[in-house]
């Protein structure tokens, strides 16, 4: 079960909202959809950060690199970026967006996506780069954020010395203040260096975890070199991918992606840190990559002498140190990475190999449950694999194949074709062996994982009239073996339908109709003797975001949904909101205000909400309420802003929210957020 409410941090570039209105729309209802179609707590302030790096750093519409990170954040397709970077070598640089007009396949919608986030420049030489310009050219900006819960939760509660004699974990170590401190330095998209330090509330030390980061592009033969904490993905994931990778909802899942970046976000779990470069020669790269860090995990045996872990039973991924069993443990592991990846590219051709080994200090060895059978044991793994994508003018093939160590296979093959501009299909196969083992690995799936899963993946995107799109996916994944929510064999069937029309370049509205089978376990006293059953979620949504004069924003919501457990027990959820955000033209302020009701028996519903500078929250809401907030950002002299929210969920069917420590006593829950913003 997911928590009452889960913010869930993302690098998005708002501040109260970006300008960028269309594309931010397609962004978040993707990162919705991921959240909607997963059981699990998954941090995903990774996933935005390319995003957020594009709309501070526009893409060189010149650079062919620069261009694929568009089709790895599912903005446009493979084929546009085809048929831009052809029309580039026939007719030269462009030199002005109107010449985007001429590029075939390019219609208004496409326009309105690639507007905000490009630019026209001509590509500069590698030997170019100097020190002295990078440091004078470069923009500096620190971050400082304080935000907490208002109510007092249990587990800040005085607890007599008796009872946590009885229970240590009775009570949270720290403050319930949640802050963080962040300061980073780009320069020309050449070089990228800072640092964060962050306390999650509840935690005892101010600075449970330090991040570093340095990251050089294009340097005589060095294409990238990272220093510090870094992502790293190779492929299609399914053999190497750390953190988290976007999933489309309809066109191509084809990623192009470039291999290293640097990971800026306070993350505790998802993340390299070491080293690792790669080094271009002609049509041919060579990554290497190294990782050295310490990882939570569950300590089960320990040295009778040196008290050093022996024996872990599973890896932490939260990065929550507020008790004194979540501080025990902490860093109780160490995990090191060593690997390469080779791969021959050329402009439509790409093929790889990767190969990499996990060490541990010490053997894990999970609990001894049903759904652990086939999960890795030992203190080293091994894994390889070979990918591939091949571009056509009208089709896209890609795909990758992985074992590890055991033997075990993993692969996905896709293709993705578009007989004309306005539609196009894919296709997507994958199997991930319920035995295939990888702590580094996020291809496209179902699941949160890349194992035990197999399933036909079916997309397509019809614009079939000026500014209206049409888009339909249907996914059939199913499990050979048992997992957490289903004790047998299990299939899903997933539809999703989604018709978008773009009024003009700040207007969008869009209805979703989905329709998802999950077969689950069902309610008995024995784990092992429950039987399967099905539950089926009907939901329609409808959204419009449009502006209203020069200083307004609206934003609505509704969304209905329908859930049927084995035909016998149906329950009706819905949601309803209104945004108002106001942004006066020169003026040195800006609000954002939300009103929402909700009630949702069974499950839970889930809506973004804006926040504060480099912030991003989607909320899930159970039970029957409304949620309100207030957001506010005041431009101070000399590069200073104040950002600051506090919003309220008030609760009419239930005394208490949450459970355990988290408790908080009544219907109401509070919360705020403080920042301040320096840049350079």
């Amino acid at each position: 079960m997911k928590r009452l409410l889960i913010p869930i941090l993302i690098m998005l570039p708002f501040a109260l909202y970006s300008q960028n209105t269309i594309t931010d729309e397609i962004i978040i209802d993707q990162i919705e959809r991921m959240v909607e179609n997963t059981d699990d707590e998954i941090d995903y302030s990774e996933l935005i950060e390319e995003y957020w790096t594009i709309c501070e750093n526009k893409i060189n519409i010149n650079n062919p690199e620069e261009l694929n990170q568009l089709i790895d954040l599912h903005l446009v397709n493979v084929f546009i970026v085809e048929k831009i970077n052809d029309y580039r070598k026939q007719f030269g640089d462009f030199m002005m967006f109107e010449e985007l007009q001429f590029v075939e396949g390019i219609d208004e919608m496409t326009l309105n996506i690639l507007q905000p986030l490009v630019v026209f420049e001509k590509p500069k030489e590698k030997e170019k780069l100097r020190a002295k310009d990078l440091l004078k050219y470069g923009k500096h900006q620190t971050i400082f954020q304080m935000e907490r819960c208002l109510n007092e939760k249990a587990g800040y509660q005085d607890v007599s010395d008796s009872v946590l004699a009885q229970n240590p974990n009775k009570k949270y170590l720290g403050s319930p203040n949640k802050l963080l401190l962040r300061y980073s330095f780009t320069s020309m998209k050449k070089l990228e260096f800072g640092f964060a330090m962050e306390k999650d509330a509840g935690e005892k030390n101010i600075l449970d975890f330090v991040s570093f980061h340095f990251l050089l592009n294009d340097w005589k033969f060095v294409k990238t070199l990272a220093l510090g904490d870094y992502q790293l993905s190779c492929g299609q994931g399914v053999t190497m991918g750390s953190g988290v990778a976007f999933a489309a909802g309809g066109g191509s899942l084809l990623r192009k992606n470039k291999k290293i970046r640097a990971s800026k976000s306070a993350n505790e779990a998802r993340y390299l840190r070491g080293a690792a470069t790669t080094l271009s020669f002609r049509n041919f790269e060579l990554t290497m990559f190294y990782s050295n860090k310490k990882a939570d995990a569950n300590v089960s045996v320990v040295d009778s002498i040196t008290e050093e872990p022996l024996v872990v039973t599973a890896l932490q991924q939260t990065g929550l140190h507020r008790t004194l069993g979540e501080l025990a443990d902490r860093h109780a592991i160490r995990q090191q990475l060593i690997g390469v990846n080779l791969s021959y590219k050329t402009a439509h051709f790409q093929v790889g190999y990767t190969i990499h080994k996990t060490i541990l200090s010490c053997e894990l060895n999970p609990d001894p449950r049903l759904y652990n059978t086939f999960y890795f044991c030992g203190k080293t793994l091994a894994n390889q694999g070979l990918d591939f994508y091949y571009v056509l003018k009208k089709m896209a093939f890609y795909g990758e194949a992985a074992i590890s160590d055991n033997l075990a296979p993993a692969a996905l093959i896709g293709t993705t074709v578009q007989p004309a501009g306005y539609i196009d299909f894919t296709v997507l196969y994958r199997y991930y062996d319920k035995k295939y083992q990888n702590f580094y690995s996020n291809a496209f799936a179902a699941g949160s994982g890349t194992r035990n899963e197999k399933g036909l993946y079916l997309s397509t995107s019809i614009t079939f009239a000026p500014r209206w799109r049409l888009i339909a996916t249907a996914d059939f994944p199913q499990s050979d073996w048992v997992k957490t929510t289903a004790y047998a064999p299990s299939r899903t069937q997933d539809y999703n339908l989604q018709i978008e029309h773009q009024i003009n370049a700040k207007a969008l509205f869009f209805i979703q109709l989905r329709y998802k089978d999950k077969e689950k376990n069902g309610s008995g006293e024995n784990t092992y003797m429950r039987k399967l059953i099905h539950e089926r979620k009907t939901s329609l949504r409808f959204h419009i975001t449009y502006p209203v004069g020069n200083n307004f924003v609206l934003k609505n919501r509704v969304e209905i949904s329908i859930n049927d457990v084995q035909k016998s027990k149906t329950t009706k959820s819905y949601l309803i909101y209104q945004d108002v955000l106001y942004n006066p033209e020169n003026q040195p302020f800006s609000l954002a205000f939300r009103y929402m009701l909700f009630n949702s028996p069974v499950g839970a519903v889930y809506a973004y909400e804006n926040d504060v500078l480099n912030t991003f929250a989607i909320g899930s809401f159970y039970h029957k309420g409304m949620r309100i907030y207030l957001l506010a950002k005041v431009k101070l002299r000399w590069g200073l802003s104040i950002n600051a929210k506090i919003g309220s969920t008030i609760y009419s069917n239930v005394n208490e929210i949450g459970s355990g420590l988290e408790l908080i006593e009544g219907n109401v829950k509070t919360d705020g957020k403080l920042q301040l913003v320096w840049k350079l």
